[in-house]
């Protein structure tokens, strides 16, 4: 795929420069990216299961095809912890704009820190595992498939919310042996029911917590580690909604109601130095309040404050 072919999209993160500034721009003015891959909180949960992983966050949105509005405003790649700094934010736009101009040099380097990775896990007893669409969505098995041939130990895996790459994954034979999908389901159960039926997991977002089953299909609990080819087949990942998630209205997110179980609507929302919402069941009248504050970026535009 060359890179007149691959088209930067919009994304939710308003702190990103990659919206006003060309990626040759913005490697001028902050030089490549120092490293690729990194770990969060929830990928070195991962240690207890055995599983040494790391992630490549990209600009959030910018490689994701399928995103809804609701997926790109609660990315937890910008609206939540730490991932909202201006050096993370930073580092994500670095990292794409070397993507985007220099494929060869990205690879280079994203070789050499995998097997970096590989010699660390062996060491230490681990397996290796990585995460290359942390906050994107490319189809890693056509544009580079050969990173899965040339590290075979290490096991891959990612989210993805594109439906014909997750059928492929469940279907063909041809699919990597080391890479493992996972179909980042919304509110709404439009390929749940076949997907999961083809043994296949989806994870989706709940607020305030995950239930025991959702749409008649048992509830694990994805936020235990990141390690999801780990997890059985056949399952939903519940995910608690963090950051802007809390206060989506979108249906992105789900809000089971935790006195009934039935799904609660969107009562009323408002915004002014902080984002609110309220959510009703019409079946037990249950009340739930979520409220984030805001923060506006210098460069235009509000995200959430840690």
């Amino acid at each position: 795929m060359k890179n007149a072919n691959l088209r930067i999209l919009r994304t939710g993160d308003a702190a990103s420069t990659i919206s006003r500034l060309t990626p040759q721009q913005i490697l001028e003015q902050h030089g490549p990216p120092t490293k690729l891959l990194s770990t969060s909180s929830k990928s070195r949960k991962c240690r207890e299961y055995g599983v040494l992983n790391e992630v490549l966050y990209l600009t959030p949105g910018v490689f994701c095809p399928a995103a809804t509005s609701g997926c790109l405003t609660a990315c937890l790649g910008h609206s939540s912890g730490r991932m909202a700094f201006p050096t993370h934010v930073i580092a994500r736009d670095r990292r794409t704009a070397l993507y985007f101009t220099s494929r060869e040099t990205f690879l280079c380097q994203l070789k050499g820190e995998l097997t970096s990775l590989a010699a660390q896990a062996k060491f230490l007893g681990l397996t290796p595992a990585v995460r290359l669409n942390g906050t994107s969505d490319l189809p890693w098995e056509q544009l580079h498939a050969d990173l899965f041939h040339d590290f075979p130990h290490i096991q891959f895996f990612d989210y993805t919310k594109i439906r014909s790459r997750m059928i492929r994954f469940l279907s063909s034979q041809a699919w990597p042996a080391n890479y493992h999908l996972t179909f980042s389901a919304d509110g709404k159960n439009e390929h749940a029911g076949a997907i999961l039926a083809a043994g296949g997991n989806l994870a989706a977002v709940f607020w305030p917590e995950p239930p025991k089953t959702w749409w008649n299909y048992p509830v694990i609990d994805g936020d235990s580690h990141d390690a999801r080819f780990l997890d059985p087949k056949g399952v939903i990942v519940g995910l608690r909604a963090k950051g802007l998630g809390c206060v989506d209205t979108t249906g992105f997110v789900i809000r089971p109601c935790p006195t009934c179980s039935a799904e609660l609507k969107l009562h009323s929302s408002s915004q002014d130095t902080h984002l609110r919402t309220l959510h009703r069941c019409d079946h037990c009248r249950f009340l739930l309040h979520a409220s984030r504050m805001r923060r506006v970026d210098p460069a235009g535009g509000s995200v959430v404050a840690a």
